[in-house]
């Protein structure tokens, strides 16, 4: 509708010319599906109505100067870019049609007031656009079914976060809260039923089916939680299971993050958020196993024994977890960029989506690289298409402004995808010379092309390319007579495109980021070790430096950070060159919360008496060692070929993990107090972090064998 009504209208008044600007920047418009506050979606809507006008205003004035036209695109190129940095969902789409008014306007030069009045009728039919999205809100307003449910899971979320054990230096929990939190989720499931109920004659049933799906399992997650909880209190008042609290907590603690992420992908339906939430969830079967392995070495005593059964069902109800929420997200929506972080989520996440949505207050390194990479080549494609006045060479610089990606690996795919495509588009199109077709009828074809590329865009690309060029071929035909050069130009153009942005990608990626990440993650690791050697000169007196504790914390954060970016590089390369990133991810994660709980030793240390207890010393000692062991395990990981090498296969590794466990296990932990309790309690994350990153590494799988033969 958005993009056949202004067609129709251009046409009818006998203004073929400017068909093509208001067409594309209707159908732009309608195109996203957008989500969140009903504010902030007017708001979206205009800006990508201002910006589509600016673009043509530029491109019509600048039109008639090479010089002009190519730093004009180069500000084009550079404003892309930033618009990426500002959403994730939205910026992409809105860079590429920007792009396409900029460079049509380039090939329809003129004075500003003929800009003027373009970019005035081009805010009219965003205008008319914004119209058909605000219509259709009342029939699909901002997903109240998936509120219902999500309500539920935070809900449940708070119910774990309630059953936390208190620390030192934690967040309080247990008490009455728990009793709060079990009406306040017994509620939320009264109502997400009701709600459900009511919708079935008026919703689709699979997707209620998803919806009552996760429903269910909240259920069954819940029934578990309390299960393991009612266990956990047997257990916690006793002196010897006092160094297990810590695990617990970080435990429960994963458990209210997960369900917390599983609310959010519920109301996003992203697959990023999804990504994030599988994440949160691989998380807890982690840590769940390094709390059953240390229930395992309380042998013969029947609460662990009963703590362990409870774990354990609450393990098998994680990959259902996540088998029902993959049903909910947006079909054919792939994952395009992988969360570098897992951050706390808090009650303000559910409502603002802030945790994966909002864009990165610092610019990434990787995005300005390729916002560098596409000003030049598009500029250069300009100059080259108005220094030798080519016609319609403007698609070069199209084409790479949808080809070139800021990876490797998606842009050869979106090149194979766009040639591919176009060529077959422009073959058929060509069919269409040969037939003398009535306006009306050419406006139909169009529009009828405009809807079949909509509706692949998301599912298959290439498809979507076939389309659009098809329409693009109808729509150039309305305005005047057809000829074999403009498929001929446009398929060179395409090709030309293609093959620049392939050849760009490679320059500027000259090594598989699968090369570098094993290294960058080693470095990482050393780096939480320099931090902890720091921490023990503090603590010693040897180096009181507060600048020095400072500069190392800073180095391992970094350390984790270029971790992190290498990851989400590496995620993006075909799927042969990215071997390892599903263990990557957990260990970048687990890594990083290593680094947060030496940073909470750090803060404590800054105002406080320093403790006194060589058995700190030598427990940081094992740690150190432990780390060490770990960086040169996932250094030699890079070297052989078999990645899948379970923890069995990493002798010294296990040694040290057996030796951290022995020091821990003589730690009074129920007596303990002060300062000294707070570092103790922060360790034993540690030491939870590193086996949980043992077992990401080496793979879980040596783990559960052996606790099915120890029950």
């Amino acid at each position: 509708m958005a993009f056949g009504i202004p067609l129709v209208i251009c046409h009818g008044l006998g203004r073929p010319s400017e068909a093509a600007f208001l067409a594309f920047t209707a159908q732009t418009i309608a195109l996203p599906d957008l989500r969140g506050a009903y504010g902030m979606r007017l708001v979206i809507l205009a800006t990508m109505t201002l910006v589509s006008a600016g673009s043509a205003f530029l491109g019509v004035c600048a039109g008639g100067s090479i010089l002009a036209a190519t730093l004009a695109m180069g500000v084009i190129a550079l404003l892309g870019s930033l618009w990426r940095h500002l959403s994730a969902d939205y910026g992409p789409s809105l860079s590429v049609s920007s792009a396409l008014l900029f460079l049509l306007g380039l090939a329809q030069p003129g004075p500003w007031q003929d800009g003027d009045q373009l970019a005035g009728m081009i805010i009219l039919a965003g205008a008319g656009a914004s119209l058909l999205q605000i219509v259709f809100w009342p029939f699909r307003p901002q997903h109240p079914l998936r509120m219902a449910v999500a309500e539920s899971w935070v809900a449940l979320s708070d119910l774990a976060a309630a059953m936390r054990p208190n620390l030192p230096g934690g967040v309080p929990g247990g008490g009455g809260a728990i009793p709060d939190a079990e009406r306040a989720f017994r509620g939320a499931l009264d109502r997400t039923f009701v709600i459900l109920k009511a919708a079935e004659n008026t919703q689709a049933p699979e997707f209620l089916e998803h919806l009552e799906e996760m429903r269910r399992e909240a259920v069954h997650f819940a029934m578990r939680l309390i299960a393991f909880h009612t266990v956990l209190e047997s257990l916690a008042g006793r002196r010897e299971f006092a160094r297990h609290l810590p695990t617990a907590d970080s435990m429960l603690k994963a458990l209210s993050d997960a369900a917390r992420s599983v609310a959010i992908t519920l109301i996003s339906h992203r697959a990023l958020n999804f990504s994030a939430a599988e994440l949160r969830l691989k998380r807890c079967r982690h840590l769940g196993l390094v709390l059953d392995d240390r229930l395992a070495a309380e042998t013969g005593d029947m609460d662990a024994a009963n703590a362990r059964a409870a774990l354990e069902h609450i393990l098998e109800v994680l990959p259902r977890i996540s088998k029902a929420l993959a049903g909910t997200i947006d079909i054919g929506e792939t994952r395009s960029v992988f969360p570098a972080r897992l951050p706390d989520l808090s009650k303000r996440s559910i409502h603002s989506l802030a945790a994966w949505i909002n864009p990165s207050p610092h610019p990434d390194p990787v995005l300005v690289r390729y916002a560098l990479r596409m000003a030049v080549l598009t500029m250069a494609a300009v100059a080259v298409y108005k220094g030798f006045a080519i016609n319609r060479g403007y698609w070069i610089a199209f084409t790479i402004v949808v080809v070139l990606q800021p990876d490797y690996g998606s842009t050869r795919q979106r090149a194979g995808e766009r040639m591919g495509g176009s060529i077959a588009g422009s073959l058929l199109g060509s069919a269409l010379l040969w037939i003398q077709m009535p306006i009306f009828l050419l406006d139909g074809c169009a529009t009828l092309l405009a809807f079949c590329f909509a509706y692949f865009l998301k599912r298959r690309y290439g498809i979507a390319v076939l389309f659009v060029t098809l329409m693009v071929v109808i729509v150039t035909g309305a305005s005047g007579k057809l000829h074999f050069d403009f498929v001929l130009t446009r398929m060179a153009s395409n090709v030309a495109g293609g093959v620049v942005a392939l050849i760009s990608a490679l320059v500027f990626w000259p090594v598989w980021e699968g090369e570098k990440f094993n290294g960058l993650l080693t470095a990482a690791i050393r780096a939480n070790r320099a931090y902890l050697d720091s921490i023990t000169a503090f603590l010693k007196g040897t180096n009181r430096s507060s600048h020095d504790l400072l500069m190392a914390k800073r180095r391992a954060e970094n350390g984790d950070r270029f971790a992190a970016e290498s990851l989400l590089r590496m995620l993006a390369e075909p799927r042969g060159y990215s071997e390892g990133a599903e263990s990557g991810d957990a260990l970048v994660t687990y890594n990083q919360r290593i680094t947060r709980a030496l940073t909470a030793i750090t803060v404590w240390l800054q105002g406080a008496a320093v403790p006194d207890d060589p058995e700190i010393f030598e427990a940081i000692r094992e740690i150190g060692l432990a780390l060490e062991t770990l960086a040169g395990a996932v250094e030699e990981q890079s070297r052989i070929a078999d990645r899948g090498s379970r923890i069995a296969d990493c002798p010294e590794l296990g040694a040290r993990l057996s030796e951290l466990e022995a020091v821990l296990s003589k730690v009074p932990f129920a007596t303990t107090s002060g300062e000294g309790s707070l570092i103790w309690t922060h360790l034993a994350k540690v030491v939870t972090e590193i086996r949980a990153m043992a077992l990401a590494m080496c793979g879980s799988n040596g783990s559960e064998t052996k606790n099915k033969d120890q029950k």
